[in-house]
């Protein structure tokens, strides 16, 4: 290996920048499309950015989220990454995903070249996994929790040689400042605790270092989530989470630890199967070859591949029967989700992918070293698995492509008329402007004076734009507002066994379901309407309900105690949504009885 080690570092800049800037030009479609570019709106533009929208207008005030549920505490709405709540100060929330997704896409590359490297990897091949990881359509909400995970992983080692220290304990802090204790958090310091054991058996040196570094890591999450560790040890207000509902439902150990080894799980599917396969290949085949540098590459890979095997096993059986079992006996930790662990598996893949082709490479170059080489079959075994490494890095590429959003975001530039929705679709920019301008000159009232409900919109778009809201999406609210908002859909629960299950069983969404459209939360202008939509208005108003903002024309809806605000629906040329804005008042029946 040291003829490859010994090429230069003129060599090793090309090979870095010209990743750098393939990187760099995944951001050029959402910077030219600017609010009409596509961003994957599932656990993303419905939850997670309204998080750091709301936090931002409130940061550092108060403990409450007025807009939100009728006013929640903050922690019914973390962000994922507190430190990038600062992108969100200049109210130009479309840029400032767009500047988490860059952000995490390149420091996921100069990181997972970094590590490659350290692993004496050749610099083509480093540059070949750094670009496919940055490339995984990771959600941008959640910033570095997982691009930020091969960087940190090359401080841990920087460390361990008393190497970079200042630069190694500065990104420790940018991580835990910009990543999740929950989702991700808890498996690093799993995994850094084991580490320190390790080294403390082994007798190693240079221990402190890396365990001021894991103590700096603890102490920042610990700090950044007092409040939701406080609430979860009891320490709160006393209210209790809707998460005590949660009904678990157990899934197959075997189907499930398949899956979580072939595709990863829950945002974490970063299409390495095709790696894998190529990886332990080149593994089998390193074992003809006697040079120390190659069983370090082995080594290394191994461990990669033992770590995510015990990650897949943990995760599958936290979800088995067993699991299921053992979590309803539990309080605080039975909504836990121990599957978050394979959010790190992503970056052992890919180290792995990395040092099989490095051994591949080794194969190739074997016969130019006779003692290193006993046969000429294993150097074309080499060649061909040589060969399939490259198929195996081009079709996860391709696989990686389709999936993401870059590819949306260039059809988008052929085509405006593009079906998929766009984030000035999603938060209805330039129709929810037109909703608070009626309800202003209807009512007089700005929007902090009355509450409203969606039907038919995500209530992130109202969210968004500034409005008052009993509706939303959170994994952690009490308990007792989830009562209170049921009692508003009874009607409409009671006709869908699917949608009672839904808000029963698991209650993350507190909207407005219809059982005409049951797991439609967006209903596109058309010739759709609600012919037959039930609700308990007498509730709705109990809770402050004074409006309810629908994308569809409710047919009954003086029946059901709502009166039409605006009889031509507010819209423009291309808006996805055409709103109609009703008041709640209530029906004769309901009336007599307060009267």
């Amino acid at each position: 290996m040291g003829e490859l080690r010994g090429a230069g570092s003129k060599r090793n800049k090309v090979w870095f920048f010209l990743g750098l800037a393939a990187v760099a030009a995944m951001g050029i479609p959402c910077l030219i499309l600017g609010e009409d570019a596509i961003f994957n709106y599932h656990d993303q533009l419905d939850g997670e950015l309204i998080a750091y929208v709301l936090q931002a207008r409130h940061l550092f005030r108060g403990d409450i989220l007025p807009e939100f549920l009728g006013g929640v505490s903050k922690t019914a709405l973390t962000p994922p990454a507190p430190g990038f709540v600062l992108l969100f100060l200049g109210g130009n929330y479309a840029a400032a995903l767009l500047l988490m997704q860059m952000a995490g896409s390149l420091t996921g590359y100069v990181g997972m070249y970094l590590l490659a490297r350290e692993s004496r990897v050749q610099e083509g091949i480093a540059m070949t996994a750094a670009v496919l990881f940055a490339y995984i359509p990771f959600l941008p909400v959640y910033g570095l929790s997982q691009y930020g995970i091969p960087l940190l992983f090359w401080c841990v080692l920087q460390l361990k040689k008393g190497r970079h220290i200042p630069a190694a304990y500065l990104y420790t802090a940018c991580y835990a400042l910009t990543s999740s204790l929950v989702l991700v958090g808890f498996g690093l310091l799993g995994m850094g605790l084991a580490w320190l054991f390790w080294l403390l058996w082994r007798q190693r040196e240079r221990v402190l270092p890396f365990l001021g570094a894991w103590l700096m890591l603890l102490g920042i999450y610990v700090a950044e989530n007092w409040r939701l560790l406080g609430e979860l040890l009891g320490k709160g207000d006393g209210e209790i989470s809707h998460k005590s509902e949660y009904v678990l439902k157990a899934s197959p150990f075997l189907s499930t630890l398949w899956q979580n080894l072939t595709r990863g799980g829950q945002h974490s599917e970063d299409y390495h199967f095709l790696l894998l396969v190529m990886t332990l290949a080149a593994l089998a085949l390193g074992a003809f070859l006697r040079e120390e540098g190659v069983r370090r590459l082995q080594r290394r890979a191994g461990v990669c591949l033992l770590w995510n095997l015990a990650f897949s096993l943990a995760a599958a059986f936290w979800d088995s029967g067993a699991g299921v079992f053992l979590r309803n006996r539990m309080s605080a930790l039975r909504a836990f989700q121990v599957n978050r662990l394979l959010w790190i598996a992503p970056t052992l893949w890919y180290l792995a992918f990395a040092c099989g082709g490095m051994i591949c490479l080794e194969l190739l170059l074997c016969r130019r070293r006779e003692k290193a080489c006993t046969s000429r079959g294993i150097a074309m075994a080499g060649l061909l698995t040589g060969a399939f490494c490259g198929i195996a890095a081009a079709v996860t590429g391709i696989q990686i492509l389709m999936a993401g959003d870059v590819k949306s975001n260039i059809q988008m530039l052929r085509n405006p008329d593009y079906g998929l929705l766009s984030f000035r679709d999603y938060f209805a920019i330039g129709v929810m402007e037109q909703v608070e301008g009626c309800l202003r000159e209807a009512s007089g009232m700005e929007p902090s004076e009355y509450r409203v409900v969606s039907l038919g919109i995500d209530p992130a778009a109202a969210l968004y734009h500034g409005f008052y809201c009993l509706d939303g999406y959170s994994n952690h609210y009490p308990v007792s507002y989830k009562h209170d908002f049921r009692r508003i859909l009874a009607p409409e629960l009671e006709r869908s066994d699917y949608l009672r299950e839904y808000f029963d069983d698991w209650g993350n969404r507190c909207y407005l379901f219809s059982s005409e459209c049951p797991g439609y939360y967006t209903i596109e202008k058309g010739g759709f309407f609600f012919q037959d939509y039930r609700l308990d208005t007498g509730a709705l108003k109990e809770l402050g309900g004074d409006y309810v903002l629908s994308a569809a024309y409710i047919a009954n809806a003086e029946e059901q105690g709502l009166a039409l605000v605006n009889e031509t629906p507010l819209e423009t040329e291309d808006s996805y949504y055409r709103i109609y804005i009703y008041e709640v008042v209530l029906p004769a029946g309901n009336m007599e009885k307060e009267g």
